[in-house]
């Protein structure tokens, strides 16, 4: 009878272990970020195999060497070791899985490690993650199980998360390409544009940079400074269609050739309709097409007003102002830095989101001095001049300016 309980108990356990198993690969499918994606591994492992630590070592085959992607009790430690030594070692170069009762009495464990992270390792569990092709791509780790050693059930289930390892980090690593080759054909884009006029060569960089800075004071997250990213690479992509001779015109423009500069928004619009932008990324075409409306609904070409402009595009919009009038045009040198935040402080409410402006006045002079230099001759500064900079911010600079020097700028449009 006493048989009978215990395996009916040690049934359910494994089948309750199982529920958990499928349950968490449901989890993490939807969960796109190798380092967040790992982590839950490593805490699945330690919870169900009772384990102390886990540990997913990813193998560069190239150095010939072992890093620990993700350490579950390790905090911000990273330990990097030879491919083939330590326990993590020897698995990784032969495919073997290691059940090990006393890692000290193991002559392939690496006490090193031990000592620089200050953990007592007793016991080891270690297989290695492979691809779908069978090829080893690092190894999963657990240490010190609770009160007893590991057994062969510990095993399976660790080869199973180490299974769900291996397609984690592949798929992981063929969406971080897929986003990086995006990017780039993002970025060529707008540089091939940007090259059409050595005048405003760099304004889209300038300006992406610029929008990222802000998008991250505001608090937005992962994805949104993504789509943030992209937006303000493509905003001036409709200017492909603006004659050279109104885009370089050296005097002021015509009501006639203003009006023809206006319709680049509506053609990134309708360039950007044409590419596939899925998920949240579908509303890149109105974010990026969008920057030239304003708060006051006076802007164009919809007329958008308020909270009715998409907020990324609101953020684009004070970044692309700041850039063109701290640069040099055709009809014009860049303004003083004085008169340009004039401008942009009393554009709230009007031209601009009001909340947009005071983040952006609250950026230091190190950042917007970086900013302003990209693409051009760089900033050199002496450690004691980049830390005033950036202990200064844009608000007390510009207070300090009014206060030096009174230039109002009139009622002159800056644009």
């Amino acid at each position: 009878m006493w048989e009978i309980l215990c395996f009916k108990a040690s049934l359910m356990d494994r089948v309750k272990k199982l529920e958990i198993l499928l349950e968490f690969g449901k989890k993490i499918q939807a969960e796109r970020n190798i380092e967040k994606l790992i982590k839950l591994l490593t805490e699945e492992a330690t919870e169900l195999l009772e384990a102390e630590r886990a540990t997913v070592f990813v193998l560069d085959k190239e150095k010939k060497k072992l890093w620990s992607l993700v350490g579950l009790g390790l905090d911000k430690q990273k330990i990097e070791i030879p491919m083939n030594e330590g326990i993590a070692g020897y698995v990784a170069t032969t495919g073997e899985s290691l059940n090990v009762p006393n890692a000290y009495k193991d002559e392939r464990f690496n006490k090193e490690i031990d000592k620089k992270t200050g953990f007592r390792t007793k016991t080891i569990l270690a297989v290695p993650i492979r691809n779908l092709k069978g090829e080893i791509m690092g190894v999963f780790q657990v240490l010190n199980k609770k009160d007893t050693t590991f057994n062969e059930e510990d095993e399976e289930i660790l080869n199973m998360l180490a299974s769900q390892a291996g397609v984690a980090i592949e798929n992981s690593k063929l969406y971080s390409q897929l986003k990086e080759a995006f990017s780039s054909f993002i970025e060529s884009l707008a540089q091939a544009l940007d090259a059409r006029d050595h005048i405003t060569s760099g304004h889209t960089l300038r300006v992406a940079n610029l929008s990222m800075l802000i998008g991250k004071k505001l608090g937005l997250n992962e994805e949104e400074i993504e789509i943030l990213h992209h937006a303000a690479w493509l905003h001036d992509i409709g200017k492909i269609g603006i004659k050279d001779s109104v885009l370089a015109k050296p005097g002021k423009l015509t009501e006639e050739e203003f009006n023809h500069i206006k319709t680049h928004t509506i053609l990134t619009k309708q360039i950007l309709d044409k590419i596939k932008f899925y998920g949240k990324m579908k509303d890149i075409p109105l974010i990026a097409s969008s920057h030239h409306e304003r708060y006051d609904g006076r802007g164009y070409n919809l007329g958008l007003k308020g909270t009715e402009i998409p907020l990324l595009s609101r953020i684009i919009s004070v970044s692309d102002v700041f850039d063109a009038l701290t640069s040099k045009r055709h009809y014009r040198d860049p303004m003083p830095i004085l008169q340009v935040l004039e401008i942009i402080e009393d554009g709230k409410g009007k031209n601009f989101d009001p909340k947009i402006v005071e983040i952006f006045f609250t950026l230091s002079l190190f950042e917007i001095l970086n900013v302003i230099k990209l693409g051009r001759k760089k900033l050199k500064l002496t450690p004691e001049e980049e830390n005033l900079l950036k202990s200064i911010n844009l608000k007390t600079f510009f207070s300090f300016l009014k206060k030096k020097q009174n230039t109002p700028y009139g009622t002159k449009k800056p644009y």
